[in-house]
């Protein structure tokens, strides 16, 4: 058994929603591909993190974006308890480290890959709204609020890190 099949060497890939091999330039694998990307990024996290709880909640984070994955891909796997969840993460962070400016992103260099991966989320979101305008999607309502949820928890995250850290942010006018 190999880690490679050579199948996708034409351009093409299974996608399971469609039931067919589409080019790996389709609106559907670019936004799965800005998951995987957001997915990595927070695993540079969890591997930079010594915090238990930190861990748990960026490991909670990565299964998410794979859930989001897997329902756009057609298995529904997410529901309003996830927005809720997102939604409770973000008041409780933002709570301890409200903002007071544009910041530039930055900090130390796990607050860092944590603004990378909010960026990267952000362009997952964009990329989902292509897809929606071409595709029926089951749940895309969800899909948005859990990606737009997640940018805002990652980000109020960030700020809390900072504070938690003695991270002083920088403002964004100088």
């Amino acid at each position: 058994m190999s880690i490679y099949t050579g199948k996708g060497d034409d351009g093409l890939t299974f996608c399971m929603l469609f039931g067919r091999r589409i080019p790996k330039d389709h609106p559907i694998i670019e936004f799965l591909g800005s998951l995987d990307e957001a997915n990595s990024v927070l695993g540079i996290v969890r591997a930079s993190i010594r915090d238990k709880g930190d861990k748990d909640l960026i490991i909670y984070l990565q299964r998410l974006i794979f859930r989001v994955g897997f329902t756009v891909s057609g298995k529904p796997s997410l529901s309003e308890d996830d927005v809720k969840t997102l939604e409770k993460y973000s008041d409780e962070f933002y709570r301890e480290a409200p903002l007071k400016e544009f910041i530039l992103p930055g900090g130390d260099e796990v607050i860092s890959y944590i603004h990378f991966a909010r960026a990267v989320v952000r362009r997952a979101e964009r990329r989902f709204i292509s897809v929606m305008r071409e595709f029926d999607i089951p749940q895309s309502e969800l899909v948005i609020k859990v990606l737009n949820r997640l940018s805002d928890m990652l980000f109020s995250y960030a700020l809390y890190l900072a504070k938690r850290r003695g991270v002083n942010n920088l403002p964004a006018r100088g």
